[in-house]
């Protein structure tokens, strides 16, 4: 990430609000808080953001303040990895290891189970890890040829709400990483903004987003319909499988719940009129940021 060209970039996008009297204080803003930062501290302090996460495949895209990096990395982003985790080791895929619970005759040892690369599956046992006499009994007496025992996952953190707002918070970024400020500015997007740090409230309602086959490329996409009028988002988490993530983030001129109601209406398999947005400079041509609000503030379809 060329992090000066980044911050001339989004600089610049400020600067050009003006004659939209649009008037931005500060050189800087973080996308997520919003909080104000000059120059200096955007080229010392603040933190490249991986979107999404790099543990699923994302890229640094955009600057963010450090409290937010940080805040997000350990309240919801770990959530939408652990979900991912726990997808695929259902699958039992190879080469893949998890952390178990032997269990037998109310005694328990602490161990890991591993999937080879032929799907062979191994179980290793730390004797560091475990109290030793329950380690002997269950290595002289248990873990004996043909014997049963209980296998249990120490389950993963994971929240769905917290899940939700991590996926949010990705197509948020992605947004904002092609548009800057030009209409994420307002106050319309603080509910996103605050659904990121609060995630157990419920200032979005649920349905703004869908993770399943998608068949069209990562990308931004303008909806074809003013019942739901705003932004599809797609993207690609990636472990060891891939899943495509589609949310939606509405214009000003349409409240989220109306949106979801809408979305709600739409039938399995249903096709929906998507355009693609246009490659365009929408962070420094005048043009192009004056056709963006034209199309945030207003009601024809064509960008």
């Amino acid at each position: 990430m060329n992090k000066k060209l980044y911050y001339l970039n989004m600089h610049n996008n400020i600067e050009k609000l003006k004659v939209h009297g649009i008037h931005i204080s500060g050189d800087y803003l973080c996308p997520l808080c919003m909080n104000v930062f000059n120059e200096n501290e955007v080229m010392t302090i603040l933190t490249e953001e991986d979107v999404p996460q790099c543990s699923l495949g994302g890229k640094r895209i955009v600057l963010t303040c450090r409290k937010c990096n940080s805040t997000c990395g350990s309240e919801i982003d770990i959530h939408l990895l652990n979900a991912i985790k726990s997808r695929e080791r259902k699958l039992f895929l190879p080469d893949n290891k998890r952390k178990i619970h032997v269990e037998k005759d109310g005694q328990r040892i602490n161990a890991e189970l591993q999937v080879e690369e032929d799907k062979s599956i191994k179980l290793f046992i730390n004797e560091k890890n475990n109290n030793p006499h329950i380690w002997t009994d269950f290595h002289d007496k248990k873990l004996l040829p043909n014997e049963l025992v209980n296998i249990e996952e120490i389950p993963l953190k994971k929240d769905e709400r917290r899940i939700g707002a991590a996926i949010i918070k990705n197509a948020y970024l992605l947004l904002f990483e092609k548009t800057g400020y030009s209409f994420l500015y307002d106050s319309y997007y603080d509910d996103i903004r605050k659904q990121i740090f609060e995630p157990e409230v419920f200032h979005l309602p649920e349905r703004l987003w869908t993770l399943q086959n998608i068949q069209i490329p990562d990308g931004i996409y303008l909806t074809g319909d003013n019942r739901y009028r705003g932004f599809f988002v797609v993207y690609t988490l990636k472990l060891k499988l891939e899943y495509r993530v589609c949310v939606l983030i509405p214009t000003p001129m349409v409240p989220y719940l109306a949106a979801t109601k809408e979305l709600g209406k739409i039938e399995a398999n249903c096709p929906i009129r998507i355009m693609r947005m246009p490659e365009l400079d929408y962070l420094n041509d005048d043009n192009a940021i004056s056709r963006l609000r034209k199309w945030c503030y207003g009601w024809d379809l064509k960008l």
